[in-house]
């Protein structure tokens, strides 16, 4: 098993966190990793998905998550892969901080792949998350901006 998280400071509260993040339509307009997210967001909903490796190899593939938690405005899981193979719990936390909101983004990855996973991929999936982190935080930043 290989557990990843990540942590960053949005300058935004979690309901406008939230509002990005949930809006799988807009991910081709900001999103790195997640290149497109097709679905409802409901505890239940299986949601097509189109990513960017986040090995740096820059393939990308396709699969289909299932919502395993949505709770406004500080919780969004899924899951997806195949189990036994490569299987990963993905989340987000969206944590009150002062004015803005802490954003904890990870995953938990289970599967024999993961047991060939050195720290070089361990280190590129880490920086392939932050990035997402960052482009979240401008994207919050863009919709929430007076025009």
């Amino acid at each position: 098993m290989f557990q990843l998280r990540t942590e960053a400071f949005i300058d935004a509260s979690p309901d406008a966190v939230w509002a990005v993040l949930c809006d799988f339509k807009a991910y081709p307009l900001w999103n790195p990793l997640m290149l497109e997210a097709h679905g409802r967001v409901e505890v239940g909903a299986r949601v097509a998905m189109k990513a960017r490796s986040p090995d740096g190899s820059g393939r990308m593939f396709g699969f289909r998550a299932t919502l395993t938690r949505v709770e406004p405005p500080t919780r969004l899981e899924w899951t997806g892969g195949v189990p036994g193979l490569m299987f990963g719990r993905h989340g987000f936390e969206l944590r009150p901080e002062g004015a803005g909101t802490r954003l904890v983004h990870g995953e938990d990855f289970s599967g024999v792949v993961t047991w060939f996973m050195g720290k070089p991929r361990r280190d590129a999936f880490r920086a392939a998350y932050e990035v997402m982190n960052r482009a979240l935080a401008e994207r919050v930043r863009a919709v929430s901006s007076p025009a």
